[in-house]
């Protein structure tokens, strides 16, 4: 027999139709999952009796008279990455000089969700300020990858997508702005999608200035995350250039794909060498692809140091914009080296890296101008183990090492392409291996519906159930 917390939103939100459960049942069930012991560091706060409250209001609309004008995915839990204001709920940002904040607004993305009737069972672990490919804050036990406790997984959305991979929510919602959706998904065993530049809503606050962050959704399903897509974009942003948005994402899961062109893309822009296991599922994707029809070809990614030290300096600059209030506060020493170094840079060298990173990106485009979908490794590495990439003694080569682990993933957010991890690989040792699709701008469709494939054709659902939880770090 199922258990609740096996079921996808999609198929929670097709048993409520049914009347089969209900919004309270499953609440209280994900709640006790969570509370008999988050092993996998997912959670900073859990705000229970919101979410109680949310889900007997969610239950009491599910038996009106006119419930069939509720949004797709209404009454099915998730939760809201910690990056996040909500209003009420401890935001502790990763960092212990937000340990007791308590934002009395909600974030556009947290309006949106709430908005498509989704229940936030809390608030998901990440990094001091976002600014690690690890989640190991101060506040927090690290998040870890649920197919094994001594694995990181990544970050900066670590907790979601830890949340997702051990089953504690169907989806969470994450954002990325040097590949912090797709990292940790790759290391978790989930989808995970970073999203066309533009297409959901950040408000007139939540932009980065720069063009590189964006939210995304990540979920266990292809299918639950284009529901999820399709309810975070249902809202019109202040000051973003939206691309062009389809009628339906979960519809283009099952629309026809026509042949494409498709590059395979191995190596690394960091220049960091990719783990042979990490390119092999990277190859079995093409493989698969070409046996469907497709036309495949295969080139490589050839190493740009100049483009990788551009686009750190646009994240350092980032990170110091948002810690320039903070003279002498206590911060973890990856963020305070990355806020020393922005103080250093001029506006003229910041522009030249803004520069150099936008022509880059164009080259980019222009060179696989040929291909309809670039395959790339999501990352470089298997999951990292938890303190691997840390070095509080020398950051500096801390922030080389998280570079050369998150590899290709900084393309998609310069060129502000749409990029997807799946979990299409697995390593001797049961680990998950993340293999990412990139699509032109606003080719979510796309995207969603290759991917739809794939999952059919390379399934990764039972491995949930063979999860190593078991494993102690």
């Amino acid at each position: 027999m199922t258990e609740l917390h096996e079921l996808t939103a999609l198929q929670l939100a097709a048993a409520y139709r049914r009347g089969e459960t209900g919004p309270v049942d499953v609440v209280e069930h994900l709640l006790a999952r969570i509370g008999d012991g988050d092993r996998v560091g997912a959670f900073t706060t859990v705000s229970a009796d919101r979410a109680r409250a949310a889900a007997a209001g969610a239950e009491r609309a599910l038996r009106s008279a006119d419930r069939a004008g509720l949004p797709r995915l209404f009454g099915v839990p998730t939760a809201v990455k910690d990056l996040e204001a909500t209003a009420g709920v401890r935001t502790t940002l990763g960092s212990a000089l937000f340990r007791d904040w308590v934002p009395g607004h909600d974030d556009e993305i947290v309006e949106v969700m709430a908005d498509a009737g989704l229940i936030s069972l809390g608030k998901t672990t990440v990094p001091e300020f976002g600014a690690a490919c690890y989640t190991e804050p101060e506040v927090a036990a690290p998040a870890r990858s649920p197919f094994d406790l001594g694995r990181s997984a990544a970050g900066s959305s670590g907790g979601a997508a830890a949340a997702v991979g051990a089953l504690l929510v169907p989806i969470a919602q994450g954002s990325d702005t040097a590949g912090s959706v797709r990292s940790p998904a790759s290391a978790c065993g989930v989808v995970g999608l970073k999203t066309s530049r533009g297409l959901i809503t950040a408000g007139p606050d939540g932009n980065d200035g720069m063009g590189l962050s964006v939210r995304g959704p990540l979920a266990r399903t292809v299918r639950d995350t284009a529901a999820f897509l399709d309810a975070l974009t249902t809202r019109t942003g202040v000051g973003t250039v939206h691309p062009p948005r389809v009628y339906s994402y979960e519809r283009a899961c099952d629309a026809p794909v026509p042949r494409l062109r498709i590059a395979l893309a191995q190596g690394s822009v960091s220049g960091a060498p990719v783990d042979p296991e990490v390119a092999a599922a990277s190859e079995l994707t093409a493989r698969t692809l070409a046996g469907l029809g497709h036309e495949v070809f295969a080139r490589d990614q050839a190493p740009d140091p100049e483009f990788t030290e551009s686009f750190q300096t646009m994240f350092t600059a980032l990170v110091g914009s948002r810690t320039m209030a903070f003279d002498g506060a206590p911060m973890r020493p990856i963020v305070r080296h990355l806020r020393a170094r922005s103080q250093e840079l001029t506006s003229g060298e910041l522009a030249a890296a803004i520069g150099v990173v936008q022509a880059r990106a164009r080259a980019w485009t222009l060179g696989h101008a040929d291909a309809d979908v670039v395959i790339t490794p999501t990352v470089t590495t298997p999951p990292t183990r938890v303190g691997q990439l840390r070095d509080d003694a020398d950051p500096a080569a801390e922030l080389a090492a998280m570079t050369a682990f998150t590899g290709n993933t900084i393309l998609a957010n310069a060129t502000g392409f749409p990029a997807i991890s799946l979990p299409l690989g697995w390593s001797s040792q049961g680990l998950p291996l993340g293999v990412s699709l990139t699509a032109g701008w606003g080719r979510e469709d796309l995207l969603l519906g290759v991917s739809a494939v794939l999952e059919e054709a390379l399934p990764w659902a039972h491995r949930y159930g063979d999860r190593a939880e078991a494993r102690t770090p």
